[in-house]
């Protein structure tokens, strides 16, 4: 199997679990001792940007003022975030996971990103991880489907319309969608 890195997993209806149901999960590592991979459509809150890091990064008061989603990236290391985000040229600690998606743990980001005036991040708390085969043993049971990540689906498209736009895009129609794999 090619490595899944920066795809979007988007979750079958038989995918039950509620972390995960309705799920679109877009892949930043994926190898043969793992997957990981964070939730980029599920909300956990919304907010504004002071209310949730007040006194931790100095930001102006324009960019303080906006509102931000804080989404569940999945259920593994709840307690810790991730900015999910676009290029930004200053910070070395981004982890790039293609030209267009990088991630940081670092606050100091935010002032980068309050710099370039680009509101086109995730904040993220937690993520989803695969051991050994498992994300392949899910795959092969129809859990997932997998489609090219683009800027469009990772940033711009509505968190609660990703996951019919996504599917569309691979030309399914959500509604008819079966609640159940098979094997031919």
């Amino acid at each position: 199997m090619e490595p899944l890195k920066n795809q979007l997993l988007i979750a079958m209806p038989n995918l039950s679990d509620p972390f995960f149901s309705q799920a679109v999960v877009y892949i930043c590592e994926h190898g043969k001792n793992g997957a990981f991979g964070i939730i980029i459509n599920k909300k956990y809150c919304d907010l504004r940007l002071n209310s949730f890091f007040d006194g931790l990064v100095t930001l102006n008061d324009q960019f303080r003022k906006y509102e931000k989603t804080v989404y569940f990236g999945g259920p593994v290391l709840f307690g810790k975030g991730l900015v999910f985000h676009k290029k930004v040229n200053k910070l070395e600690e981004s982890i790039k996971i293609s030209d267009s998606a990088y991630i940081t743990s670092n606050l100091n980001i935010l002032e980068e990103l309050d710099d370039a005036r680009d509101p086109n991040f995730k904040l993220v708390l937690g993520h989803a991880g695969w051991s050994e085969g498992q994300l392949e043993n899910e795959l092969k049971n129809g859990d997932w489907l997998v489609q090219d990540a683009n800027e469009d689906l990772l940033f711009d498209t509505p968190s609660n319309k990703l996951w019919n736009y996504a599917a569309s895009s691979l030309g399914f129609d959500t509604s008819n969608l079966v609640g159940a794999a098979g094997k031919a």
